[in-house]
């Protein structure tokens, strides 16, 4: 392998943008240019190690990624490996180019839901999210100089229009629906409404100019209160479903015609509903945040649960692992099987919603009403210092006792009875904790509330905790 003399000290570098499952950090500050530039390099040696000659690179609507995506592009091409870029697209526009085109890896240029100064790279090879040990191996090919060089190609690709035709191939909606679509200023406002206007939808969008400052809410559609507007617009419209996206649209949030929110267990359970039955004993899929009324539910349907670690490489990476038909996390990342391609993708899985929806004499809040997964939490978080999570982390299920209890440990600490449970896990993406609770009754969820409190405390009596 050749060498080439650094450019970059490594250690600008700080080790800590390589996550779980993706690389991530603050723009023009843990990811300048030039960091970016040597990171593409790394990619694109690594990428020649595997015998992969051409990466696909694609970039969201942050104020950052326009500059980043160059630089990018000229790290990959500068290891000799040749680039393809698919410009200004949607997350799942990148995955979908993967399989539709002759071009089976790419990087996709993209924080999803971090703060509008954030970027990062989610890497795909061999059609293969990267997660782990494998983004850990990037970093280390950086920090030992283990760079290629040359002189890689370049070119460029239009995917929005195939992508948009497939989709529509495969998702015939039984009856037009009125629908709000928020994309909360980012990338999927490129896509969103027109996909869903030639779904046959009658579609109002709200916040669907791409604006990397994202200027009405933070573009989450896991939290509620990020889909205020979309909710009051929802029932000003008399509409029968509001669909939210997320910073990079890979993931979805769902408002009932009724404004209610709707969580990704429920939307977990409908699409279970709607597929499981054709593929009896088949595999689902989910994270240690989803509730246990899921499992319950598959099971119903005849199909196997498994519950895996939260992150949306580590999920799909399971999927194909079991054979696995359906998947989904809690925090809407959720994996289609059937009659699609397995990876996340928020505006695929809306469209799958939709059809339910279509094909029903109940309303989408009756829908998704029917489906009870007792009292629980959104996701709470507690800061803790980048450095230190995981140390608290490990603190936690060593003091962890609770004797009538079963003791999950695969992420975290999940802690399940009879009647409810509690669950607390670093994230991978964030400096924090954070912790979920469901029970049957309020009083029991808050018992178990309680008993993590104390918990917590005794780790770290310093922690503030909300809760």
């Amino acid at each position: 392998m050749a060498q080439i003399a650094t450019q970059v000290d490594p250690e600008s570098i700080p080790a800590s943008i390589f996550r779980a499952y993706d690389i991530r950090g603050i723009a023009e500050q843990q990811l300048t240019s030039q960091n970016v530039k040597r990171i593409g390099q790394a990619l694109g040696s690594e990428a020649l190690d595997q015998n992969i000659t051409s990466l696909l690179v694609g970039y969201d609507g942050r104020l950052s990624s326009p500059a980043l995506s160059i630089a990018l592009i000229e790290g990959i091409r500068s290891s000799g490996c040749s680039a393809v870029s698919i410009g200004l697209v949607p997350t799942p526009l990148l995955y979908f180019a993967t399989y539709a085109t002759d071009y089976a890896s790419g990087v996709m240029l993209t924080a999803s839901h971090s703060p509008s100064n954030y970027n990062g790279l989610k890497i795909v090879f061999n059609q293969t999210s990267l997660a782990e040990n494998q983004i850990q191996k990037i970093r280390t090919r950086i920090e030992n100089d283990q760079l290629r060089t040359g002189s890689g190609g370049f070119s460029e690709l239009e995917v929005d229009r195939s992508y948009i035709d497939d989709i529509c191939t495969r998702v015939q909606l039984i009856k037009p629906l009125k629908i709000v679509i928020d994309c909360g200023n980012a990338v999927p406002g490129k896509i969103a409404p027109t996909l869903f206007q030639e779904l046959g939808c009658d579609v109002h969008p709200i916040f669907c100019e791409i604006d990397g400052n994202f200027p009405n809410h933070h573009p989450d559609p896991t939290v509620p209160e990020n889909l205020a507007a979309l909710a009051s617009t929802v029932l000003e419209k008399k509409a029968d479903v509001g669909i939210a996206l997320d910073g990079d649209g890979d993931r979805v949030g769902l408002i009932t015609n009724r404004g209610k929110f709707v969580d990704a267990d429920r939307m977990l359970m409908a699409l279970v509903q709607s597929i499981l039955p054709n593929y009896p004993g088949r595999n689902v899929v989910f994270d240690v945040k989803c509730t246990s009324k899921l499992g319950a539910l598959v099971k119903k349907f005849g199909g196997s649960p498994i519950m895996h670690r939260s992150g949306h490489s580590l999920m799909k990476q399971k999927m194909r692992e079991t054979n696995a038909i359906l998947g989904g996390e809690f925090a809407a990342h959720i994996f289609i099987k059937d009659n699609w391609f397995g990876f996340d993708d928020g505006l695929y899985v809306a469209a799958r919603l939709l059809k339910i929806i279509s094909e029903s004499c109940a309303s989408s809040d009756e829908i998704f009403g029917q489906f009870f997964t007792g009292f629980c939490t959104t996701e709470i978080s507690i800061k803790v210092p980048e450095e230190r999570k995981f140390l608290v982390m490990d603190r936690l299920i060593e003091l962890a006792s609770f004797p009538t209890a079963t003791l999950i440990t695969l992420d975290g600490l999940r802690v399940e009875y009879a009647d409810g449970w509690g669950l607390v896990r670093a994230s991978n993406t964030s400096p924090a904790l954070l912790l979920r609770f469901e029970a049957d009754t309020r009083i029991r969820m808050n018992e178990i509330q309680e008993q993590f409190k104390h918990l917590i405390l005794s780790a770290d009596k310093n922690l503030e905790i909300s809760f």
